[in-house]
């Protein structure tokens, strides 16, 4: 479990997001998700997540952390960081 997967949980979990949908994101088991929530004192804050949000959830392309809602409706990255290290790691998709 890398740091980036911790603080990523962290962030969706906060924004109420289930289990199985932090897995999903993150290519991890529900159950491991809710093993590290408890451990970690991750808690859910905020009403439930409904269907319709969950499905439609944008997330950071990047570090999969939950875009502000102040950002552009067409964004796809949480920062300008999160954008460079996507371009320097994927230049092979970038590159036509």
């Amino acid at each position: 479990m890398t740091v980036r997967q911790l603080e990523q949980i962290a962030a969706l979990r906060e924004q109420n997001y289930p289990y199985s949908f932090i897995g999903r994101e993150l290519t991890l088991s529900p159950n491991t998700v809710k093993s590290i929530c408890r451990r970690k004192g991750f808690r859910a804050s905020g009403s439930r997540k409904t269907k319709r949000e969950k499905t439609t959830a944008v997330l950071c392309k990047n570090c999969r952390k939950p875009l502000p809602a102040d950002i552009r409706s067409d964004a796809v990255f949480c920062c300008e960081s999160c954008r460079t290290e996507w371009r320097r790691n994927n230049r092979k998709i970038v590159r036509k």
